[in-house]
């Protein structure tokens, strides 16, 4: 009985600590740009005009510990929208480096791989919408690939 017990306790332990690398982004955080509006009580982003946005300052996180960003919505996408991490490292034109994806209208979840050589230092998260429209945030996670 000690020993199952013993098993059961690190077999939580391990479970745990594999949730404890991912980093959940404070979606309450979100700060709007153009003419986008953010509920924080209820994380919905109201995209009033195409490409329309918002993001998270993340004040050059390091985010070395992890492999990609996963943003999930409560419903299925009523238009497209890009999601985008910024890093501090600039190109050749002093353009700040980026990765993005696209997330498909109909589509309820995407992931954004980083890039290994600037996710040392994350300037922030960026969203924009092809067109005017309302989406719901359900999460925004850091995570390692397993």
């Amino acid at each position: 009985m000690k020993k199952n017990l013993l098993i059961a306790v690190l077999l939580l332990l391990t479970v745990s600590s594999v949730w404890a690398k991912d980093y959940n982004v404070e979606t309450k955080k979100f700060k709007s740009w153009g003419e986008a509006q953010f509920d924080a009580e209820t994380a919905t982003i109201t995209f009033t005009k195409n490409w329309q946005g918002g993001g998270w300052w993340l004040s050059r996180l390091d985010c070395s510990a992890y492999d990609c960003i996963v943003i999930e919505f409560e419903e299925a996408l009523p238009m497209d929208v890009m999601f985008m991490a910024t890093y501090s490292a600039k190109d050749d034109k002093d353009q700040k480096i980026k990765s993005k994806v696209k997330v498909p209208a109909g589509k309820k979840k995407a992931v954004l791989e980083l890039e290994p050589a600037y996710k040392n230092s994350v300037d922030g998260l960026g969203i924009s919408a092809t067109k005017a429209g309302v989406v719901k945030l359900k999460s925004l996670n850091l995570k390692e690939k397993k």
